[in-house]
């Protein structure tokens, strides 16, 4: 393990990226690391990432075999059958490091997959979900950090936004996610 205090949500994550890659699941980095790649730099206490795990062949006990010979902490959720998550596991180190893995997010493309960008943390290669699909997924949410986090988003890498892809995706979500994204769009504020 890489973490050796609390604050290390990063290390965290690159262990269990080491396990993702190894068992070939993909996977891309979701949440606030995810915003301050596309947009504006935002502190955390925790790491996010969305997994394929059906479209890897592999199973959620074989990644929860793994994560326990890694000596990883975790708890598995289960999500409600109208919820936006299908389940959450998520994984704690001794230091309250904390990193959560989402299994099948409502309305997420199944080929978003296909659109992360590959980054470099502390040398070690990283998946970050793609501007269009952070900026669907956060509307989707709708909550104050999550308009924030899309504001910065738009502000930041406004010229590299696909805002026809962005508005296709925003449609897998539901009209109210449309919505928020015109609104922004038009310099309306929620």
């Amino acid at each position: 393990m890489r973490t050796t205090g609390p604050g290390q949500a990063a290390l965290l994550l690159l262990d269990v990226v080491d396990i993702l890659n190894e068992m070939q699941i993909p996977y891309a980095v979701i949440g606030a690391f995810a915003v301050s790649y596309h947009g504006t730099p935002r502190a955390t206490n925790d790491a996010d990432a969305a997994i394929w795990l059906r479209e890897s062949g592999r199973s959620q006990s074989e990644l929860e075999n793994c994560l326990t010979k890694a000596r990883h902490l975790f708890r598995v959720r289960t999500g409600d059958v109208d919820g936006p998550i299908a389940a959450l596991i998520t994984i704690e180190d001794a230091h309250h490091n904390r990193m959560d893995l989402l299994l099948g997010i409502r309305g997420l493309a199944q080929d978003a997959i296909t659109r992360t960008q590959t980054t470099s943390l502390y040398e070690s290669p990283l998946n970050i979900i793609s501007a269009e699909d952070l900026i669907a997924m956060k509307l989707f949410a709708g909550g104050v950090q999550d308009m924030e986090d899309v504001r910065g988003v738009i502000e930041v890498s406004r010229n590299n936004i696909d805002f026809v892809l962005t508005k296709t995706l925003c449609k897998k979500y539901g009209t109210e996610c449309e919505r928020r994204l015109n609104e922004l769009l038009d310099g309306r504020s929620d």
